[in-house]
């Protein structure tokens, strides 16, 4: 890191002082001077000084020179560089660019031979710059010179040297030269080593100093990184922090409900132990008081009536009647046969009474017996009254005049009793357990009887009074009875043997037809068939096995809907018909209201059957050429109202499609799935095949139909007796990654988009589609009526292409824009530019991302309120990020006085503190809002309290809202959240509240 601190030197035989910058070393925390540096300015420098003293460099800990070289900063001081010219001129006073060594005495040849001995001293020194040998004798000198490195040779004469050994020595000065000359070259050997290791040594600096610089850029690069990564764990570190505590307060509340729930379990077992001990004792006391009452009710006639011979005689009469009755087997008939008539003040069953002691009420007899009995069973099989209040009668004295002498019969049986063809009826005793304790049973039937008698004028003695009624005058009995819905009478007919259909209770019923289940067990299971649950899956192979199983089938009424029939279907062979048994079937079955036929070739689906008439069938044909004619005949004759073809119809089969039109005239509603490549042409066909019948006379009802894809559905409609259609054309295209159209969906936008009256693009939805619907529509008017559509997926001619369509289309009612994650910066404007220029005609507007606080500021300074006059819909998504400033969003939910629309549906998906929702909440204009959704776990019991009370200052009666979504909310089920959510009910009981426990 470069400051604007700096170094003074001088060179050791200079006065001029240079500066050179420092440089900070961020690892030892100092200012230091690289030598490179102090080179740059200091040419042949060889160290530094300081008052004497040599200035060391920075070594690391291992005392190893620090690489680049450097030395520490001395602030307010000069330091000294040594070069080296400078060095030797002041040791040897020689000159600057060399040294030079000669004999230290000059000897005479006294002296020589005074000293009598002479010796040569060969001495080498390092770091000089050159080497001067001479030889004073012959005026020779030997020269060395090297670069950073050097040596010296000196060559003196002893003393104490003799005249003969001077003499010696002279006439060997061949020989000296000789070596020295040797020396020379093993010195210029040796130097030149020298200067490739000083090579090899700068090369390897010049390295080192390139990977430190590598090194030091991986630092910082390193330390960038370090930076990045701990502020990536920081946010990591609170995101986990913020999601623990959200899973603690999920397991909290989800422990609290399971507790709840637990309690609750706890609660309603205990009730129903409680429950089942009563019915224990109930059944207990009924069982006892039952036979006691049988014990009772079989003691001979004369015991129980001694002494009263009219009353014999009478009681013998009626049991001919009776037996002369009950010996015809009940036929199918649209009413039971077996009832009576008692007062109506008194209480059966629930009944409520009435002030005229003179009205009469008909109760209805379940003919329970042996037929109806199960193994084991434990309750009686007895006649006995149905578990119904009874009905109350229309023109009651014509309809005792009418059926009198009938129902003096029953009267009779129910006072006396009877017992016939497997059939008991217990005397009127048994009926204290349905009518009740308190009344005096024998003297209401004795009444009944009197009073018959005598507004029929009928007697014991009458002959018809044991004749059956018909079927007709059944049905006419039930034009006198007060039915305000459909008939029942608790009661339900049963097919029990050939042409033997009683009327029988839902008890017996349920118990009366173990037997029967066991044996359609038994078949299924040798038939290699599954009973899952309440499914029945088997194939049948035989006619005898499919006629056993049909008739098991017929007496288990409780059989709404039979979803497989392929196999029933086949059950009487030789007719040749494949439909004859399922039609018998469903003109007898009053009580089925459903049924799924499987024909393999087609399926057929009745939702409503009335008395074994079809009301409401749906026809599936996924291959037109498959159905027989007696298939076409079967369905004609059960007039289906909607006919759906789940597959494209190829070319080969239209002649199919247009003879079902013309034998289907009931057909109301028709649906075709279609392929692209045959969607026009399908369309057309239906067109002119309904035109041409039109033509001939017929006169089809066919006012809907729907041709439909994946993507595009196009909805058809006539008016009655016209051939002129009008058709609705949605396009709503899937949203896929990557988005690629079909070409035959192209060619339908190209020649008719114009037809298009919704159209929702996706989030990548893109320019090419964009220009196609615009060209589609630039001859012919637009029909867009709702257009919703994504701005960010399109660019500068894409946008300009979807403002074309949008000013041409005259019609259009409802516009959604999606702004999705939108980057600040070209985008951005594209979008608010678009934004606007349709600001106007906006009625839905859609904001959502993770990053809102980047671009949504910008629309608020653009777009206040009243910058929408038509908007009536506003979606704020934002995930993971709180909102920081809700002013712009508080101003467009509230009231404004200046607003054209007021806000329908609002949905606020977002982030925020305590404060901002409670802002938020209490500036919600309620006033036309239809829809309000909260759905974020940022919602909680604080701000529901804050919306109920909202509410309430709103005028809660008389505000519009209809739908509260919750779902996603953070609501406890705490005993506070509870009653907040009641309150909120009783306040708006018309709002439906999705999200919450009922």
């Amino acid at each position: 890191m470069s400051t604007t601190s700096s170094q003074a030197f001088r060179a050791q035989s200079s006065s001029k002082v240079v500066s050179i910058p420092t440089r900070y070393d961020d690892k030892r925390k100092l200012r230091v001077i690289r030598w490179k540096d102090i080179q740059l300015c200091f040419k042949d420098a060889e160290y530094i000084m300081y008052n004497g003293d040599v200035v060391l460099f920075l070594t690391d800990d291992d005392l190893e020179d620090l690489i680049p070289l450097r030395v520490a900063h001395h602030p307010g001081v000069v330091l000294e560089v040594v070069v080296q010219g400078a060095k030797q001129g002041t040791d040897d006073q020689s000159d600057s660019n060399s040294m030079g060594f000669r004999n230290d005495t000059h000897l005479t040849d006294e002296h020589l031979l005074t000293t009598g001995a002479s010796r040569e001293v060969v001495s080498v020194a390092r770091d000089v710059a050159s080497l001067r040998m001479s030889d004073s004798d012959n005026n020779q000198v030997l020269v060395v010179r090297s670069q950073g490195h050097s040596a010296a040779i000196a060559v003196q004469r002893l003393p104490n040297t003799s005249s003969s050994h001077f003499q010696q020595g002279t006439g060997n000065n061949v020989t000296l030269q000789e070596q020295l000359h040797q020396l020379q070259q093993q010195i210029e050997g040796i130097l030149g080593k020298m200067q490739q290791t000083d090579q090899q040594t700068q090369q390897t600096q010049q390295t080192q100093q390139q990977m430190q610089d590598q090194i030091d850029k991986m630092l910082q690069t390193l330390q960038q990184l370090d930076l990045q990564h701990t502020e990536q764990a920081h946010q990591m570190t609170q995101m986990s922090e913020l999601y623990r505590q959200q899973l603690e307060d999920i397991q909290g509340r989800a422990q609290y409900q399971m507790d709840e729930v637990l309690h609750k379990v706890q609660e309603i077992d205990q009730q129903a132990r409680n429950t089942l001990q009563q019915c224990e004792r109930l059944q207990q006391q009924i069982r006892k008081a039952e036979k006691a009452f049988q014990q009772q009710g079989h003691l001979p006639f004369e015991r129980r009536y001694q002494g009263t011979p009219q009353v014999f005689d009478q009681f013998t009469r009626a049991q001919c009647r009776v037996q002369a009755l009950l010996a015809n087997p009940s036929h199918k008939s649209p009413i039971p046969r077996l009832f009576i008539l008692l007062p109506a003040q008194t209480t059966v069953l629930g009944g409520q009474d009435e002030s005229c002691s003179f009205q009469y009420r008909l109760h209805f007899l379940c003919e329970c017996g042996a037929h109806t009995s199960a193994r084991n069973s434990n309750q009686p099989h007895e006649v006995h009254l149905a578990n119904h209040p009874g009905y109350g009668l229309n023109n009651q004295d014509e309809f005792i005049r009418k059926y009198g002498p009938y129902l003096l019969t029953m009267m009779y049986m129910i006072k006396y009793g009877a017992k016939t063809r497997g059939l008991v009826v217990p005397p009127l005793l048994g009926l204290k357990h349905s009518i009740g304790e308190d009344q005096d049973i024998g003297q209401l039937v004795d009444n009944t009887i009197e009073h018959l008698k005598e507004a029929a004028g009928c007697t014991d003695d009458d002959t018809t009074a044991h004749q059956n009624l018909d079927v007709t005058e059944l049905g006419e009995l039930k034009s006198y009875l007060k039915i305000s819905e459909g008939f029942s009478g608790g009661l339900n007919q049963v097919q029990i043997q050939k042409e033997h259909y009683p009327w029988i209770c839902s008890d017996h019923l349920r118990e009366c037809y173990e037997s029967t289940l066991q044996q359609l067990r038994h078949h299924i299971n040798t038939s290699g068939g599954v009973w899952h649950g309440n499914e029945i899956k088997v194939e049948v192979t035989s006619g005898a096995t499919a006629q056993q199983l049909c008739d098991d089938l017929i007496r288990l009424l409780w059989i709404q809907s039979i979803e497989d029939w392929r196999s029933i279907t086949e059950i009487d062979l030789k007719r040749g018909s494949h439909h004859s048994r399922s039609t018998d079937v469903l003109s007898g079955h009053d009580d089925l209201q459903s049924l799924s036929l499987d024909f393999g070739r087609f399926k057929m689906s009745i939702k409503g059957i009335f008395r074994g008439e079809v009301k409401d069938m749906t026809v599936s044909i996924k291959d037109l050429s498959a159905p027989t004619l007696d298939d076409l005949e079967f369905i004609q004759q059960c007039r289906p109202i909607a006919l759906s073809i789940p597959e494209t119809p190829p070319k080969k089969d239209e002649n199919c499609l247009v003879n079902m039109l013309q034998r289907f005239l009931s057909i109301t509603n028709l649906r075709i799935d279609c392929d692209m490549k045959r969607f026009m042409a399908v369309i057309e066909l239906i067109r002119s095949t309904r035109e041409r019948m039109l033509q001939s006379g017929d006169k089809p009802v066919l006012s809907i139909f729907e041709v439909v894809n994946p993507e595009v559905r196009v909805e058809a409609f006539f008016e009655e007796g016209s051939p002129t259609m009008y058709a609705n054309t949605c396009i709503q295209f899937e949203d896929r990654q990557p988005f690629n159209v079909d070409p035959a969906m192209c060619d339908f936008i190209r020649q008719h988009g114009y037809l298009v009256t919704t159209f929702a693009a996706p989030r990548s939805f893109n320019d090419s589609l964009a220009k196609l619907l615009d060209e589609s529509i630039q001859e012919k008017d637009s029909r867009i009526v709702r257009l919703d559509m994504t701005p960010s997926s399109l660019t500068t001619p894409g946008l300009n292409a979807m403002t074309r369509v949008i000013n041409r289309s005259q019609g259009l009612a409802y516009l959604r824009l999606n702004l999705e994650n939108l980057n600040p910066g070209q985008q951005l404007m594209k979008v608010l530019g678009f934004l606007g220029e349709h600001k106007g005609q906006l009625t839905s507007l859609r904001l959502m991302g993770w990053s809102l606080n980047s671009w949504l500021p910008q629309i608020a300074n653009r777009f206040p309120r009243d910058a929408f006059p038509s908007l009536e819909e506003l979606f704020v998504e934002c995930h993971g990020n709180y909102l920081t400033d809700i002013r712009w969003i508080t101003s467009m939910i509230s009231a404004q006085p200046h607003q054209r629309t007021s806000l329908k549906a609002l949905g606020m998906t977002i982030w925020l503190s305590a404060e901002d929702w409670k802002t938020a909440i209490k500036t919600i204009d309620l006033s036309a809002l239809e829809e309000l959704h909260f759905c974020t776990n940022h919602f909680t019991q604080v701000q529901l309290k804050v919306f109920v009370d909202h509410i309430e200052n709103c005028g809660a009666p008389s505000l519009p809202l209809q739908l509260l979504n919750l779902s996603g909310a953070a609501l406890d089920n705490s005993p506070d959240t509870r009653a907040l959510i009641v309150r909120l009910r009783e306040m708006i009981p018309k709002t439906k509240i999705a999200g919450v426990e009922d």
